[in-house]
């Protein structure tokens, strides 16, 4: 008999790709990332949340030593990649077959309607971050409704998609992004900020375990990669490569907290949403070329439309795996709607935002779902390999 997972071998994939079970990614083709494609993928998730209203938080919270609690959470989402990356090089099985056939079904419903919630709130604070950037920094005058409208239609257009459509489409913005970066890198370097400012560290020992414990809501960006196990055309370096770009990513969000610590760390009271790193370069290479900094910002904030688009395509495909139906289209303007509900009706305003983010309960239940969500795939992946060996999944 065939085992389970495998699938007919197919050169090419029409327009009307053959779908599988409830919960596949929309195709017959087993395989539909590369192992560039998931370099490119983990270099985005690194950085795009972590550099929007978290370096803010944290300065208000701790002053200078912000930067030091943002490269703790940097630190523990590359050990969760880890167990991830192990998983993706080990298995060839479609993650939700893999949970059906290590855990059953009922086992596997209740573990992925779990993930699924956890990948809604982290689908939710990313909406909010992109709101709150562009309603208080790009689009001043636009009306916030509309302007979710407007995200939740992209939302629903990579909901019906395949997981390879978003793979090409952040392949495509990538190098943009990454120039975009380099040219703000280039801009800080020129200002030769006063990198002083960020000492002494840990001055106050309360306050930063504090900001530590409280922000923990901006953990676990690398839980969406449970779709590209059994999914992705991993080589012997893959793995390599795509724990480089998440430390290149992680890396470059810390370098830009640092500098904006060294900027405001000694007046967190002068930092609020509207603060960004646009906002400390305003004048630093003046206005000759005209406000490269601001337009790099802009270009590089795309990354959180990516990483948004890829939460929304996990929770959808959670969704269509526990409901046992295939609908994606449905289960896309559905969880649109809830979406939008929880945005207009509950976190517009920026204060209930913080104080539901920065909550005991989202600060104990994120970094549980951060080690645990990459722990169990890694388990799960170990044990399918065994019995694939013994025989045992047929």
């Amino acid at each position: 008999m065939e085992k389970i997972g495998q699938h007919p071998n197919t050169s090419s994939v029409s327009d009307s790709e053959i779908q599988l079970d409830a919960g596949s990614t929309n195709t017959g083709v087993s395989q539909q990332a590369t192992g560039k494609q998931l370099t490119a993928i983990i270099f985005i998730l690194a950085l795009a949340t972590k550099m929007f209203l978290l370096p803010i938080f944290l300065i208000q919270a701790t002053g200078r030593d912000g930067y030091i609690i943002l490269a703790i959470y940097c630190v523990v989402d590359l050990i969760s990649l880890v167990p991830m990356l192990i998983a993706l090089r080990l298995c060839n099985l479609d993650f939700f077959e893999l949970m059906n056939s290590v855990l059953g079904k009922v086992g596997a419903k209740i573990s992925v309607g779990l993930i699924g919630l956890f990948l809604f709130f982290k689908l939710n604070t990313a909406v909010a971050e992109i709101l709150a950037f562009y309603g208080s920094n790009v689009f001043t005058d636009f009306d916030t409704t509309l302007m979710i409208v407007v995200l939740l239609v992209f939302m629903v257009a990579v909901g019906t998609h395949t997981l390879r459509a978003i793979c090409r489409l952040n392949e495509l913005i990538v190098p943009a992004i990454v120039l975009c970066l380099t040219v703000l890198v280039a801009i800080v370097v020129m200002t030769s900020f006063d990198l002083a400012n960020i000492l002494p560290a840990v001055h106050e020992p309360k306050t930063f375990t504090y900001g530590l414990l409280k922000h923990a809501s901006w953990l676990g960006d690398f839980t969406p990669l449970v779709l590209f196990v059994g999914r992705t055309k991993t080589k012997k370096l893959t793995p390599l490569f795509a724990a480089g770009a998440g430390v290149i990513g992680t890396g470059l969000a810390v370098f830009f907290a640092l500098v904006l610590c060294a900027a405001f760390g000694n007046v967190p009271s002068l930092v609020d949403r509207t603060t960004n790193l646009s906002t400390i370069l305003q004048y630093s290479v003046g206005n000759v070329y005209g406000r490269l900094d601001m337009f790099s910002s802009i270009v590089w904030s795309v990354a959180t439309f990516i990483e948004s688009a890829l939460f929304f395509y996990c929770v959808c495909r959670c969704t269509a795996f526990v409901i046992g139906k295939n609908a994606h289209t449905v289960i896309s303007i559905c969880v649109c709607v809830a979406v939008y509900v929880v945005q207009v009706f509950a976190l517009t305003d920026p204060m209930i935002f913080s104080v539901t983010v920065t909550s005991t309960v989202c600060s104990i239940a994120v970094p549980v779902f951060t080690l645990a969500i990459p722990l169990l795939t890694f388990i799960c992946a170990l044990i399918y390999k065994r019995k694939s060996k013994t025989g045992g999944t047929k």
